[in-house]
């Protein structure tokens, strides 16, 4: 099991942190010993979800309240892949420069970045079949 932090002011705390563990095993990296820690905070402004190059951080957005509990999760799946990128060294970006699969990724607009398309394709399938339904939780 990976270990997992959970920061901020969210409600649900016990059902995120095992949703956080079902994702973790369906992208198979729930053997990695580094902690995830995530952040729920105010403090993004353009995203509503990062995950840092440091791949064992995430901050999901929760300002404005313009964001659904579910949303969140949704956001904190696409987040989690990326994390999953770093881990398996498939997006990298320790060189100053980002790469992915071993190639210079430089010069990609947001939307044709590989890791962002695998992220948006990807996030829905694994909300769906990760999230912890069975658990109470409240929005």
């Amino acid at each position: 099991m990976v270990p997992v932090l959970i920061k901020g002011q969210i409600k649900n705390k016990a059902t995120v942190h095992e949703y956080v563990q079902n994702i973790a095993k369906h992208l198979k990296i729930s053997r990695f010993k580094k902690p995830i820690v995530i952040t729920f905070s105010k403090k993004l402004t353009e995203a509503s979800g990062l995950c840092s190059y440091d791949y064992g951080i995430i901050e999901i957005d929760i300002s404005k309240g313009e964001f659904t509990f579910m949303e969140m999760m949704q956001t904190l799946a696409h987040e989690m892949i990326h994390a999953k990128q770093f881990l398996r060294k498939e997006l990298d970006a320790s060189q100053g420069q980002w790469a992915w699969k071993g190639r210079s990724a430089e010069g990609y607009k947001y939307k044709n970045q590989p890791w962002e398309k695998e992220a948006y394709r990807k996030e829905l399938q694994v909300f769906s079949k990760c999230f912890p339904f069975h658990l109470p939780f409240t929005n």
